[in-house]
């Protein structure tokens, strides 16, 4: 498998997964998230601190006709430019012969498009990384880089419409044992 794609909300155990793999499968494989992208971004261009203040890139938006109201990631047109950037990347580096592991939160069947366009016919597996509501809080809660609901909000979409090859469920199982199950399931 050239391409590995965790696709979970936020908290759900995706980069954890990533680096189980990275130790147990036979080939090397690169981890790549869009985190390290955001990361690379000029600060000015990120608001993920303070809702509902636009930005360039990528910035927090209150979704009110939830209840209750809850945070959806939004970008602006650079940010637009940098997701497109992000799955050119992992192309090119599958094209120059690297195996890649993709954490990611795409915005549902839309975004897999995208992805599909962008990897063309390069052997990819697309990986649901399930996860309960309450677990999302609970670990959410526990660490200091998060705004609260946001994971909940992302697990009511990041799997709408999108197919997958297979599915982990971290609410009950740990990052080895996900990272495990996927193994197998390449090894078949």
């Amino acid at each position: 498998m050239d391409i590995i794609i965790l696709n979970g909300a936020s908290s759900s155990g995706k980069s954890s997964i990533a680096k189980e793999l990275q130790s147990i499968l036979p080939d090397n494989y690169l981890h790549l998230g869009i985190d390290t992208f955001i990361e690379m971004m000029p600060k000015r261009t990120i608001n993920l601190t303070e809702p509902d203040i636009p930005s360039d890139g990528f910035y927090w938006q209150t979704e009110s006709g939830n209840n209750p109201p809850s945070l959806r990631i939004k970008s602006g047109e650079y940010g637009e430019h940098i997701n497109h950037a992000y799955h050119s990347t992992v192309k090119h580096l599958a094209d120059l012969g690297l195996k890649v592991i993709v954490d990611d939160v795409m915005n549902g069947g839309i975004e897999q498009q995208s992805w599909l366009e962008a990897l063309g016919d390069t052997k990819c597996l697309f990986v649901a990384v399930m996860c309960s509501d309450t677990e999302l809080r609970n670990r959410e809660n526990l660490r200091d880089d998060r705004i609260n609901g946001s994971a909940v909000e992302q697990n009511c979409r990041v799997h709408n419409g999108v197919v997958y090859h297979f599915q982990v469920n971290t609410t009950h199982c740990s990052p080895q044992q996900c990272a495990q199950e996927i193994a197998s399931y390449i090894e078949k």
